[in-house]
């Protein structure tokens, strides 16, 4: 696996991971289906059981990425991160075309994407998407056989886990670089 794809696979499995952690908890994950903005596209009496899958999934592709990752590393097949990278490409472009779908009709709920966030659904979600989905092609495209030395192994974990972190972090930043002004604000008019 060249060290771009390892990077990739950092990058989605510290997203991911944070994705799945904001969904666990019997209250954390009642507030997920009962206001995940995209889950409205699906009959309420399957609600649950979709954000469970959608859930299940998103760890099992941690797994695969994390468990790829070191075996590739360790020079013993790419097979498993591979089909983390595709598990992640697949869930990526399921979630984009919901939330697309979502804007279309005007719903803004909010996706709750990582937990309990209030942040409602606009087009920063499907740019962060998008990049996302970028990552894990980029990442079935790089993945090589490896046995890597661990200086190189480090600096990609060092460059995909800050990459994550501005990934989870894609709201607030919009947010914070946002002109609009914020709810509530008052105007000073003369």
């Amino acid at each position: 696996m060249g060290y771009v794809g390892l990077a990739c696979g950092v990058a989605l499995t510290g997203v991911f991971l944070v994705s799945v952690w904001g969904k666990l908890g019997r209250s954390r994950f009642r507030v997920f289906v009962a206001t995940a903005g995209p889950l409205v596209l699906i009959p309420r009496k399957w609600r649950g059981m979709t954000a469970a899958a959608a859930t299940v999934a998103e760890a099992a592709t941690v797994a695969a990425l994390v468990t790829g990752g070191v075996m590739t590393v360790r020079d013993a097949g790419r097979a498993v991160l591979l089909l983390g990278f595709l598990g992640a490409a697949v869930l990526l472009l399921v979630f984009t075309i919901a939330i697309g779908v979502l804007l279309r009709r005007g719903e803004r709920a909010p996706c709750h994407c990582f937990g309990v966030r209030d942040t409602p659904l606009g087009f920063a979600q499907v740019v962060r998407n998008v990049l996302l989905l970028a990552l894990a092609i980029a990442g079935l495209l790089t993945a090589e056989d490896g046995g890597y030395p661990a200086p190189g192994v480090v600096l990609a974990v060092v460059a995909g886990a800050p990459i994550a972190a501005l990934l989870v972090f894609f709201d607030d930043l919009v947010a914070l670089f946002s002109i609009a002004p914020p709810p509530g604000a008052v105007g000073n008019r003369r």
